[in-house]
Order: C-alpha cells, then structure tokens, then sequence
C-alpha cells in the first residue's frame, strides 16, 4: 500500500500507536523473563539484571545505524525525494548487516573476560557469561530486526515491527517455560534456555519483518544497486547515525559503571535493581513512543520546510508525555508491594526496590524532556549537542553522584536512583532549552 505524498501529514498517533504497542511488547518480554527467573532462582535473576545493561548496550550500537537511517529517509519523504530515500535505507542495511556479523561473534568470544570486570559471586558471574555467550552469537538477527524496523517506521508502517515483535514475545515466553520449568520430562536448561529462546525469537521476528519490507512497493530497497552504491551513501547514513547514537551510548556505557557499583551492594540489591528496571519501563514507556514518533514526525516536517509547525508540536507532545509519566509513577506507587511481592518473597529485595520506585515519582517527569524532547533535535539533524550535554551530565551528575550517594553515603540502591534524577533533570533542562532556541533549524539535513 502506497502512501502519500505529503509524509509530513502522517499523524503523531498513527506513528506512536503502533511504537508505543511495541514497546510494550519489548517491555513485556523482559519482565517476563525478570519474573520466570525471579521464580526459578534469585541467583539467576541477579545474573539477568548483570546482563540486562550490556544486551541493551549491543542493541544500542545496532541502533547507531539505524537511527541514522530512520532520521535521513524520513527527511527524504518529506521533502518527497523517494529515490534519495531508498539509497539511504538500503546503504544503512548492508551496513547493519557487516557490523552486527562482526559484533556478534566479538561478543560471543570475549562475553567471560567482559563479565568478569563485574565484582559478582562466582555462580552468578558463571550464569551471566552463559546468557551473553548465546545473546551476542544470536544478536545478528537483533540487529536486522532494529535495521528492518527503523525502515517500516519511518515509511509510515511501524505496526509491522509490532506485529513481528509480538510474534517474538510469544516464543519467546514459550521457549523459557520449557527452558525454565522442564514440562514433559524436557531438560531444565536454566539461563541458557533463556538466552536461547530470546534468539529465537529475535529469528523469528527477523523472517516476519522480512516479509513485511518486501510487501511495500513504496519502500525502494534494491539489493541489486547494492555494488553500486556510492560510499557518500554510506557515510551519509553513519554521519547522521554514531553522532545520534553517541548519547545513547554514553548513557549505557555510564549505567553499565552504576550497575558495577550496585552489584558491590551484594546479591540482593542486585536483584532489586532489576525489578525497578523492569517496572520502571511501564512509567516511561509511553514518553519514549511518543519521542520515536516524535523524531520521525520532525524529520517528515523540516523536510517538508516546516520547521515552526515542527517546533509547536514538539512542546504539544512534551505536556502529554511529562503529565502522563508523573501520573503513572504515582499510581505505580500506590500497588507496589502488591506487585514486588509477584516476582520475589525476600523482604530485603522488596524494600530496596520499593524505596527506588518512590524515588521515581520525581525521576520519571524529568526523564520525559529526555525522551521526547532529545529524539526532536536528533530527528531535526542536530546530533552533536545531544552527545555533548550527554557525556557532561551522565557522567558528571549521574556516575559521580551514584557513588557519592549509592556507595560513599550508604543510601543503597535509593541512593542510586537519586543520582539517576539529578541527571535526567540536569539534561532536560540543558535539551529544552536547546529546542527553544531554535539552534537546530541549521542542522536540518535535507529540504525539499
């Protein structure tokens, strides 16, 4: 099916409804698999909650292309030069393609030394490099999934990536049922059953999303052009693409020192801390759909030569966003213990986690300018501030004061969350004023 001319006119809720339905999805699939664990043993929940930060750094260096894909192509339909955008997608898949072949074995071969720099009980250290040897060998089919997605999107079909993402889920659940819990006599295959489920299921939302680009004739992605791509195209996509990248890079790269930090506080915390980040994602989930189609909505409108129009709404979709995360932080607040008290009985892990999540009833709101306001100036062109005011204050705010409060203090894992809210203000403040001033109208890549 063929869209309009005018890409500019997509609306923000045909974009963000199927973003946001993913989002769940994704986020479902790692609480279940935080909740099967939780159930199967507290040491292979603190083994997934090591893990978590560093699959979720895999997938960010995935992204770098993709967001650059996401960000040019869009810009092309909006100022309705349809050839230009097929270059840019096809140039940003074969890139994905050759750099996740390398990662993912990079990963599989170094995933005992990299656990190793974390200061864990021998077992649970064991049970982490099981899961990233399997996770990093598989993550090629993640990335093609990231690369196939950023294209549905920014055409305007983000309900495919959902529709395939849903398919992965439910195998994915399936496949830790049998991993987890040996129904009709199968084998327990514990974390690795685990890890391998979740490449399975990445395989099988890989072959679906396949299908979907192939059915969209407007989509021009010509492997056959491939050797005769000009190197401009390439280096136009990763241009755009490690600087966008660079903030969320700098992000992980800090929670990876954080998660360091807490795994000192001991098993439990550890343990704790994947539970709030797991019921975490609930609360921002909806600010970080609506920044995904906020990004595509904003490249679509400075292609087009509307960047005012592009300006109001942004601060349209904030007031949403930033309403919606605090009162959903409230509301988390209030069946907490109820919830806490599903994936785990011990009293220490309850409290822990429920002191952070009170934390985030201030935290969440702030995080709002980052997941809204941040993806806007990205999907403007405007890249290299992001990653200036990134690194500034991650490190600066959210590091230093983690240590100061989580470790020096003594404030545990609520202390950890302080920092963290210090930083997502800090930044939002520094990105929103960014937008106000209008700086990023010179950074817009194509006009029509």
């Amino acid at each position: 099916m063929a869209r309009s001319e005018d890409e500019s006119g997509i609306s923000i809720t045909a974009l963000g409804r199927p973003i946001f339905l993913e989002n769940i999805v994704r986020t479902s699939l790692l609480v279940v698999d935080q909740f099967m664990l939780n159930r199967f043993s507290e040491k292979a929940a603190a083994a997934m909650s090591s893990v978590n930060q560093l699959s979720f750094f895999i997938q960010l260096l995935y992204t770098m292309v993709a967001t650059g894909v996401t960000i040019l192509v869009s810009q092309c339909l909006g100022a309705g030069k349809k050839e230009e955008a097929g270059k840019a997608a096809l140039a940003g898949m074969i890139a994905v393609m050759a750099f996740s072949a390398i990662l993912s074995v990079s990963v599989a071969v170094a995933a005992g030394p990299i656990i190793g720099l974390y200061a864990m009980e021998p077992e649970v250290g064991s049970m982490a490099a099981r899961f990233l040897t399997i996770y990093g060998a598989g993550s090629f089919f993640m990335a093609m999934n990231i690369a196939q997605a950023s294209v549905l999107r920014a055409y305007g079909h983000a309900s495919d990536a959902m529709v395939a993402n849903v398919a992965a889920l439910g195998v994915t659940i399936a496949g830790n049922a049998v991993s987890l819990y040996g129904p009709f006599g199968l084998p327990v295959l514990g974390i690795s059953g685990v890890a391998a489920s979740n490449v399975f299921g990445q395989f099988v939302a890989f072959w679906i999303m396949g299908l979907r680009v192939r059915r969209h004739e407007e989509i021009l992605l010509r492997w056959g052009e491939s050797r005769s791509l000009p190197a401009r195209a390439y280096l136009s996509v990763l241009k755009v693409g490690v600087p966008t990248a660079g903030e969320n890079l700098s992000y992980n790269c800090a929670q990876i020192v954080v998660v360091s930090f807490i795994a000192r506080m001991g098993t439990q915390t550890l343990a704790a801390y994947g539970l709030v980040v797991s019921l975490s994602r609930y609360i921002f989930i909806t600010g970080v759909s609506i920044g995904s189609a906020a990004q595509i909505k904003v490249g679509y409108l400075v292609g087009a030569g509307k960047p005012d129009e592009a300006y109001r709404r942004v601060w349209r979709y904030f007031a949403f966003g930033f309403i919606v995360s605090a009162v959903l932080a409230c509301c988390m607040n209030l069946v907490k213990y109820p919830l806490l008290r599903l994936f785990t009985a011990d009293p220490a892990v309850v409290a822990a986690a429920a002191g952070a999540l009170l934390i985030s009833i201030v935290q969440e709101p702030g995080r709002s300018f980052n997941t809204i306001v941040l993806p806007a100036l990205k999907g403007s062109g405007d890249t290299l501030y992001p990653v200036v005011v990134g690194i500034a204050f991650q490190w600066g705010v959210g590091v230093s004061l983690a240590w100061l409060f989580g470790i020096e203090l003594g404030y545990g894992l609520a202390g950890v969350w302080m920092a963290m809210a210090c930083d997502e203000w800090c930044r939002g403040m520094m990105n929103s004023l960014r937008w106000k001033s209008g700086a990023w109208r010179s950074k817009i890549l194509v006009q029509g």
